[in-house]
């Protein structure tokens, strides 16, 4: 792991893996407050590297200091959910793995309890599958200097036979997705910063892109969001269709959506369903975020029926599992109040009505509003 400032954090990490692996290697990065203390007191090995904007430099540091045949990769506001262990010890005994897929809970509140984020009632958004496990080996080392990743050396090793990915049910609850938690720590602003930096060393990387235009957007700073995506879109298409032979797509979902999004609310409705069908094209699978983002750009454009048809779709995809985050609602009450919207832009009413009393969550306020100008109207 690596970390900077994280007493508030990083005891009960390391609590939650103790026993669970054999070593812990810290690599600190400027720590003012108690972190170190905390890490030598439970047995870290620390080591120190100045900070240099760049996560993968500090990752790569940690991973080449571990003695042991294989990495678990933490941050300190994560926790490894209890009954991990056992999980994690199994997956280390295939030798096909190259890399272990790990479900990643991001909690509500800092004093949500365990089980209550893994059940998803005290968590925001569906679980995210995330690479954390790995063997040792020299292939494997991330790059870019932000939202870091190992895909790429993971690439190289799958196409010359040498293993996998695997899925490994060892749940980990994450503390620091709060909005307000990131701001106090400053963490928008930092990676803001890393992002556009990142961007202007390859402009087609999308996966960052699509970082950088969903942070604009929870700023609402939409048109610039928009500028942001569009200058990356097409670089980025052209690099996914041109991949060499036998590496994996990267991921379009993350740019197709908040892309088509920021297009949907700044008046570009058809460039907005032009995004989200061109990075759905070239994803594997049936993602929700993007066919929820082909609702969004075809009602925005009046075409009711086929975006009432689209967010039906979202709607049975609820419960699906993958390592780019299902967005909040988007197969269930968001999804249901975009339909009851349009149905009530197409007249029917009765559709909608029966729609809105499912509605809940954040969205529950405008679906009562929504119920009660369809009464009105009806009266």
């Amino acid at each position: 792991m690596i970390a900077r400032d994280e007493e508030r954090f990083l005891a009960g990490c390391l609590e939650s893996v103790r026993g669970v692996v054999d070593e812990v290697v810290l690599v600190d990065t400027g720590s003012r407050d108690a972190t170190l203390d905390i890490a030598r007191t439970m047995g870290a090995r620390v080591l120190s590297r100045a900070w240099d904007d760049d996560f993968s430099a500090a990752r790569n540091f940690s991973v080449e200091a571990a003695r042991g045949t294989h990495v678990l990769v933490l941050d300190a506001d994560e926790r490894l959910a209890p009954g991990g262990a056992s999980a994690l010890r199994a997956a280390l005994a295939d030798d096909r793995l190259l890399l272990g897929m790990l479900p990643l809970h991001n909690a509500d509140a800092l004093d949500a309890p365990v089980q209550s984020v893994l059940s998803g009632a005290r968590r925001i958004g569906g679980p995210v599958w995330v690479p954390r496990l790995f063997p040792r080996l020299p292939e494997l080392r991330f790059k870019r200097r932000v939202h870091e990743t190992l895909m790429g050396g993971v690439a190289v090793l799958r196409a010359e036979g040498r293993g996998d990915s695997r899925v490994i049910d060892a749940p980990l609850v994450h503390l620091g997705e709060q909005p307000d938690l990131r701001a106090v720590l400053g963490r928008e602003a930092r990676n803001e910063r890393l992002l556009r930096r990142a961007l202007e060393e390859d402009v087609a990387d999308g996966d960052l892109a699509g970082y950088l235009v969903g942070m604009l957007l929870r700023a609402e700073r939409r048109e610039e969001a928009r500028a942001v995506g569009e200058r990356s879109l097409e670089p980025f298409l052209r690099a996914v269709d041109v991949r060499p032979a036998g590496h994996p797509a990267p991921s379009t979902v993350r740019l197709g959506y908040a892309l088509s999004f920021a297009q949907a609310d700044t008046n570009a409705a058809e460039a907005a369903l032009y995004t989200a069908r061109e990075c759905a094209a070239r994803f594997p699978v049936e993602h929700p975020n993007l066919v929820f983002a082909e609702a969004y750009a075809l009602e925005k454009l009046g075409r009711f029926d086929e975006a009432a048809a689209r967010y039906g779709r979202c709607l049975t995809l609820h419960g699906v599992d993958s390592s780019q985050q299902v967005l909040s609602g988007v197969t269930g009450d968001l999804a249901r109040l975009r339909l009851a919207v349009v149905h009530a832009a197409r007249g029917a009413l009765e559709e909608a009505a029966r729609l809105l009393p499912h509605v809940g969550g954040p969205w529950a306020p405008e679906a009562r509003r929504l119920a009660a100008a369809i009464a009105q109207r009806g009266a």
